[in-house]
């Protein structure tokens, strides 16, 4: 959708109403479910845009001075509403034995940490899809990619997580040799690190793939991913945004 604005929308911005509405009307066909396609301007639109610049901006918190919340005539943000590839905000994807990945999120209805960028989603099928050609095809009985973890239905902090905000990050249960997963730590003697080592390596792959957190002195070692505190139990994959490509 090609859009375009007389004057800035959002916070401290002129708000017209018909710009309004073009700038909402274009976040509600990127997904974001918390805006309608009107023309009032209120909290939810700005939040709203400040999630959806977190995400172009590559950053995993929101409340960052570099979100500000508001749509420039020319702006970046524009540019980016306006873009082929711009991230659309969903719900990230079940998966299936044939994908090579589960989401587990999805079936816990306790946790409703599945929201993210549509970035992450095909990041994490092509990862899926990856391993399983790389790895799975060669030991069956090993575990899936498990995704836990990525970001809430309307992004922002969560008490659970640091960072997680944008929908650029995604949590992944570690393998167990038995082809189950989580509920260890890496040094557990049941921890398949085989099969976390292929599960990197597939994700590293992927074009967007920025950086794993996953505090394996073995992996750590091996330039696959890095040591950071509370990631013994699971590992962290992060992506970038990939280059603005303009109708």
């Amino acid at each position: 959708m090609m859009i375009s604005i007389q004057n800035s929308v959002g916070l401290n911005g002129v708000n017209n109403p018909d710009d309004v509405l073009a700038v909402k009307s274009r976040l509600v066909e990127l997904g974001f479910p918390f805006v309608t396609a009107d023309s009032a301007m209120g909290p939810l639109t700005i939040k709203a845009i400040r999630l959806f610049q977190a995400m172009k901006n590559g950053l995993n918190v929101v409340n960052d001075q570099r979100n500000d919340g508001r749509v420039d005539v020319n702006g970046d943000t524009l540019k980016w509403l306006q873009a082929v590839n711009a991230p659309q905000w969903q719900r990230m994807p079940a998966g299936s034995v044939v994908e090579g990945f589960l989401n587990d999120n999805i079936a816990d209805v306790s946790d409703n940490h599945d929201f993210g960028t549509s970035w992450m989603a095909d990041t994490l099928r092509d990862t899926g899809a990856a391993y399983k050609a790389t790895f799975l095809v060669a030991h069956p009985q090993a575990a899936l990619l498990h995704i836990n973890d990525t970001s809430l239905p309307q992004g922002g902090d969560t008490p659970v997580h640091h960072g997680h905000e944008a929908g650029l990050a995604s949590d992944i249960r570690l393998p167990r040799k038995d082809g189950t997963v989580g509920g260890i730590k890496v040094n557990d003697n049941r921890f398949d690190r085989d099969a976390m080592r292929a599960l990197i390596k597939a994700f590293l792959a992927q074009s967007l793939a920025s950086h794993v957190f996953l505090s394996d002195d073995i992996l750590v070692r091996e330039g696959l991913c890095r040591a950071v505190q509370g990631h013994l139990n699971h590992a962290h994959f992060e992506v970038r945004p990939p280059v603005r490509i303009m109708p």
